[in-house]
């Protein structure tokens, strides 16, 4: 069992919302109704976006720094025995990890 597609993410939205409108209850159940309902809107946007930028050559997602630094932090004492760096930001960490701390890049 591999990962989840978009595809069968909007396939149980739309049966969780078929669930909801069968139950006839209507208190905090129209708000989760809601809320599934524009989710749905929203992965179909994003398919339909995501095609228009494969279609026009155009990259459909850009890399982002995951986190922001409000400050460095505390100081280190010294690299780890293993440590690489980041190819992304820069900052040095253990290469055991397998993702940067400071921006959440994977190796």
């Amino acid at each position: 069992m591999g990962q989840p597609t978009l595809e069968e993410f909007r396939r149980w939205l739309q049966t969780e919302i078929s669930a909801l409108e069968s139950t006839g209850e209507r208190s905090a159940e129209e708000e989760r109704l809601l809320q599934l309902d524009i989710a749905l809107q929203e992965a179909m946007a994003f398919t339909a976006a995501w095609k228009l930028r494969e279609e026009a050559s155009v990259k459909p997602t850009i890399r982002e720094r995951s986190v922001r630094l409000v400050s460095d932090g505390p100081q280190k004492q010294g690299q780890p025995s293993n440590a690489v760096k980041c190819d992304s930001c820069d900052a040095d960490y253990d290469e055991d990890l397998g993702f940067c701390p400071v921006c959440g890049e994977t190796r």
